[in-house]
């Protein structure tokens, strides 16, 4: 009786996104937000999440959002890439006239999530951001998975914020996290 042991090594990358990683963060996010943001209470299922955006010019307007915030740099976008598939991305803001600065998204793909890479993937992030000042976030009240998520890396309920239009017209609560130096 012998137990055949297999390990699969995994390449992953962790590099700045580029105007063409648009379509790759697009298609996270779709991917991601069925399990992030459904909320019977709110109205927001699946069916209406796979919609979103809506029409083929929303969808056309998001990525060309994501390309000009790109290109014209003012977030800060990585990507991880596990051999050539984009699995997860990040992306921040450095503010140089305010008291902190910001992590404006994470998302991983639904099947990387409850791995350990994101230790990896979000020290990078934190190496750019958290040398000089504090770092928030924002995340959806009812996000208590996200919320855990952000307690291990440290952050700490800030303040309640004014309800964010997540979709069209669809309101959610959202809260402010901080992390200090």
């Amino acid at each position: 009786f012998f137990i055949t042991i297999i390990t699969i090594k995994m390449n992953i990358k962790i590099i700045k996104a580029k105007p063409e990683d648009a379509i790759h963060i697009k298609e996270i996010n779709s991917k991601t937000w069925l399990n992030t943001y459904q909320n019977e209470k709110f109205w927001i299922n699946e069916e209406l999440l796979e919609k979103n955006p809506t029409t083929d010019e929303s969808k056309k307007k998001f990525l060309e959002r994501k390309k000009k915030e790109l290109i014209n740099n003012p977030w800060s976008y990585f990507i991880a890439k596990e051999w050539d598939n984009v699995i997860w991305y990040a992306a921040w803001r450095k503010h140089d006239n305010w008291l902190y600065n910001e992590f404006f998204a994470i998302y991983i793909l639904p099947e990387y999530q409850k791995q350990w890479i994101w230790i990896k993937l979000v020290s990078k992030v934190f190496a750019y951001l958290w040398k000089e000042k504090p770092i928030f976030l924002e995340v959806i009240e009812y996000n208590t998975s996200a919320i855990k998520f952000y307690e291990k890396l440290w952050f700490k309920f800030h303040k309640k914020l004014d309800d964010y239009e997540i979709i069209d017209w669809i309101y959610v609560p959202e809260i402010q996290m901080l992390k200090n130096i």
